[in-house]
């Protein structure tokens, strides 16, 4: 009995501990680039501010802009500096759901994949994956000129752009618009995407 009592007096410091340490800790808000116009992504509780730097969270781009119809692309953000209250991020990566990619593909058609490794202009390393997705069947050689040109036209089009600006273009789908009116010159073209992207 009385072990037990001794055992029972030593726990509670470690409850007042547990509190205290909780008690220090703050909510910070987590908050989307200049780019999503500092939307508030979500809230975090942590003890110091710098124990934020580096964390990552997910959200799905039709929540950010309001438009349902883009709920199939999630984006991911990562804290790299902690202002005030505030995490302040920056995008660092992307992907389409491999479920709206699987809906597009159909049988006798050609399905086109680029994975590459790019430099934007600030010295940032992005993985890249770029699916195109043909009319009808085509030749290998078609294929591989459609291959060719993706590779070459999205490494010229990045090395003249920021980490930030790149990620904008990749996400909104404008850069996979004007691979799209380049790629058709070969060959009928249903549906080009950049798929997935990836802060290296």
């Amino acid at each position: 009995m009385v072990k037990g009592m001794a055992e029972e007096k030593k726990k509670k410091p470690q409850k007042r501990a547990t509190l205290d340490k909780w008690k220090r800790k703050k909510w910070f808000k987590i908050v989307a680039p200049d780019e999503f116009n500092k939307k508030e992504l979500g809230e975090t509780i942590v003890e110091k501010p710098k124990n934020l730097e580096g964390r990552t969270i997910r959200t799905n781009l039709g929540e950010l802009t309001g438009q349902r119809q883009k709920r199939h692309i999630k984006v991911e953000f990562q804290v790299d500096k902690v202002e005030g209250a505030q995490a302040q991020t920056r995008v660092v990566g992307h992907e389409i759901s491999t479920g709206f990619i699987m809906r597009m593909t159909r049988r006798r058609t050609s399905k086109m994949e680029v994975v590459q490794i790019i430099e934007t202009s600030d010295d940032q390393k992005i993985r890249v994956k770029t699916v195109a997705l043909s009319a009808r069947k085509l030749a290998v050689n078609q294929e591989t000129d459609i291959r060719n040109l993706i590779k070459t036209s999205i490494e010229k089009s990045c090395s003249k752009k920021s980490h930030g600006q790149l990620m904008q273009e990749i996400i909104f789908g404008s850069l996979a618009s004007k691979l799209f009116k380049q790629v058709k010159k070969i060959a009928p073209i249903k549906r080009l995407e950049i798929v997935k992207s990836q802060l290296v």
